[in-house]
């Protein structure tokens, strides 16, 4: 007797207890960021120790976003069809895995080939967890919309620089790295807590192919609002990539600071971000995303125009923790609005552009920035990001006035209205 089986394809994210949903991404996505932020602070000596050139050093930085730009669209596929948890997996162990290896050769070509593979297997950890949270964004509301961010970076920069010091003073090179690939391999281990095992549903599974890639490619040349927050997006990481491998070695060389008060600039910016992205969720639900944006373009701006000065150390400090403010206002405000955009268009597709967009400003950040770094001094780059955040006002205002005029009835404006309703959940 024959019989049709039916197609199936993943349930899009089922999640464990709510009692343990959020307890259990806040301890992922924590001790993931404190790999990757080890990680980037570990590398940054071990480039200084090897003595890498202006542009060695950039395409170190550059190197740690290849493969995101790469595969992130892929792995939005292969969460759809495989499910987080075994994508997460997947690349935990396989970071893990480069992470160990990379101090075996002393040079500075094997540590940028070593950068690039780990590179390719990130996006299976960041997406994954991403369409998570992503998916769980109506339940948590606006005033968290920063949580799963902010918790990441509580690893990424708050802790990670300590250790990061803490293993460099205690234990050689091979040492530290084996250190990195111990934190990649235990999320791993924890991952249930916050990922459920997918299970069948009804439908056909995506399949890995062009047509698809480049359907998820598509949506930044058919929907506008997806590809001006996008660009933001691309602005805010490529200044968090340019700052956070260059301010170090800025740092080092302009002001003479040891490795220990350099990596605690990085802490400092990163105390500022994190913070922000606790706090100012409420604020940024009453003033709309056109004044967010405002607050959050200008803080970016006036910050690193200071940074691309030769101010004084403690000039240098307050500027960055500014930054750190400037850049999660604009977080925020993304987040958000990715999260709607993700109701409508499928949050598999939008994790994924997300994933690319943001790597990509990170990876063409630190590439062009380590090339005119080499022409120029490193410090001065600020100066032309710190213009392009200033200049985004002006599309900020432009955008926001094509999404009130093809939103309200006609001859109505309603601009407040379209802010809150189109962005942001009023729940609490």
């Amino acid at each position: 007797m024959n019989a049709t089986r039916p197609a199936f394809r993943p349930v899009s994210h089922p999640v464990p207890p709510p009692a343990l949903l959020l307890p259990g991404l806040i301890l992922l996505a924590s001790i993931s960021g404190l790999g990757v932020g080890v990680a980037r602070v570990v590398t940054s000596f071990y480039a200084v120790e090897l003595c890498a050139t202006e542009f060695e050093l950039g395409l170190i930085a550059g190197a740690q976003s290849i493969g995101i730009v790469l595969v992130s669209l892929p792995m939005g596929i292969l969460v759809q069809r495989y499910g987080s948890r075994l994508l997460y997996v997947l690349g935990g162990t396989l970071g893990g895995i480069v992470f160990c290896l990379t101090p075996l050769v002393p040079q500075t070509q094997f540590l940028i080939l070593c950068t690039v593979l780990g590179s390719f297997v990130m996006p299976a950890r960041f997406v994954a967890l991403n369409a998570v949270f992503l998916s769980q964004l109506e339940t948590v509301g606006v005033k968290r919309a920063g949580w799963f961010r902010a918790t990441h970076m509580l690893g990424f920069l708050l802790v990670a620089p300590a250790l990061a010091v803490f293993l460099h003073e205690h234990f050689d090179y091979f040492g530290a790295f084996i250190g990195i690939g111990l934190i990649f391999f235990f999320p791993v281990l924890v991952s249930p807590l916050a990922i459920a095992r997918h299970t069948p549903a009804p439908g056909s599974p995506p399949r890995l192919n062009g047509r698809e890639i480049f359907a998820q490619l598509r949506l930044l040349f058919t929907e506008p609002e997806l590809r001006r927050t996008s660009g933001f997006e691309f602005l805010s990481q490529a200044v968090t990539a340019y700052f956070g491998f260059f301010a170090v070695v800025i740092a080092i060389r302009a002001y003479q600071a040891d490795e220990a008060n350099a990596a605690w600039l990085l802490t400092a910016e990163g105390a500022f971000f994190v913070a922000a992205l606790f706090l100012a969720g409420g604020l940024i639900a009453r003033l709309g995303r056109t004044r967010a944006y405002r607050v959050g373009f200008l803080l970016l701006g006036g910050a690193l125009i200071a940074l691309s000065q030769p101010v004084p150390y403690p000039v240098f400090w307050l500027a960055s923790c500014v930054l750190g403010v400037g850049l999660a206002v604009i977080y925020i405000v993304n987040f958000v609005i990715f999260g709607n955009l993700g109701k409508r268009i499928g949050m598999g597709r939008v994790s994924a552009i997300t994933a690319l967009v943001g790597p990509t400003g990170g990876f063409l950040g630190s590439i062009l920035g380590g090339l005119f770094g080499s022409l120029w001094e490193l410090q001065t780059i600020f100066l032309p990001l710190g213009i392009v955040c200033l200049l985004c006002l002006w599309r900020v205002e432009r955008g926001e006035a094509s999404t009130a005029r093809a939103a309200a009835p006609p001859g109505v404006i309603g601009h407040a209205e379209i802010e809150e309703v189109s962005c942001f959940d009023p729940r609490p």
